[in-house]
């Protein structure tokens, strides 16, 4: 049987540390430590970036990325928790105890639910940090916000980008009828075509050697979202659209 522990703990977390006791050093477990995670490095940053605070650190409380983070915290901290669990009872039932067996799936079953949830909040978090660079804060020092901004920067994201808006002019110029969706989102050929212009100095933008983190994300953004004026019927909504997407791109909007 596996006793009880501390009040509020999960069950077995108590025994797990106990029988794993030794197996790693004090800076072996160090590693392991949900906060360490979040530890700012100045490491990899390119010219010009700026060092990244702690999630959340500097936000008020009530800010919508502070709650993200707090909330991909705290489930972290369960999901290693768990994951201990998962292992110690897994190497009890190695070593024969009978109890570990049952211990290990509920575990793992657990483990699993909160794999979903954290993916949610991490999400959530991206989000937010993305919500703070198109409101032109991509210039606040908090790991969530730089993370975004350095992927947003990526030759990679934007060359994806600069891709499907090409791929997008070119499915509406080769088709005057109706064909069954060969685009990720339903768009109007006619729409984009009249707007093809502006697609093309919005695409060379986005390849552009020097761009704006802001730009880019409201580029991701008319790409990405379902109710986006690309994928609509109105062509002077997406012309306005494209109208600050090339703004932005250009000098942040200021």
């Amino acid at each position: 049987m596996v006793g009880g522990g501390e009040p509020g703990s999960l069950v077995g977390v108590s025994w797990v540390r106990r029988e794993t006791t030794g197996l790693h050093s004090n800076s072996d477990r160090s590693r392991y430590r949900f906060g360490a995670m979040n530890r700012p490095s100045l490491h990899g940053l390119r010219a010009g970036s700026v060092p990244a605070v702690p999630d959340g650190a500097g936000l008020r409380s009530d800010h919508p990325l502070a709650r993200a983070s707090e909330a991909a915290q705290y489930t972290g901290r369960q999901w290693i928790q768990v994951a201990a669990v998962v292992i110690g009872s897994a190497i009890a039932r190695i070593e024969g105890r009978e109890w570990a067996g049952p211990l290990a799936c509920s575990a793992a079953g657990v483990l699993l639910i909160l794999t979903v949830v954290l993916a949610a909040h991490k999400q959530r978090e991206r989000d937010c940090a993305i919500e703070l660079v198109l409101e032109g804060g991509e210039g606040i020092p908090i790991a969530a916000v730089q993370r975004q901004r350095r992927r947003l920067l990526a030759e990679q994201t934007r060359d994806g980008l600069a891709g499907n808006l090409e791929d997008l002019i070119r499915q509406a110029a080769s088709r005057s009828r109706p064909r069954p969706r060969v685009t990720p989102l339903p768009f109007e050929p006619m729409v984009v075509r009249m707007v093809a212009g502006e697609l093309r100095d919005v695409i060379g933008l986005l390849r552009a050697e020097q761009v704006n983190a802001r730009g880019v994300a409201r580029a991701e953004r008319l790409v990405e979202r379902a109710l986006s004026p690309l994928y609509g019927q109105d062509a002077d909504a997406l012309r306005e659209e494209l109208r600050r997407v090339r703004d932005l791109l250009e000098n942040g909007g200021r």
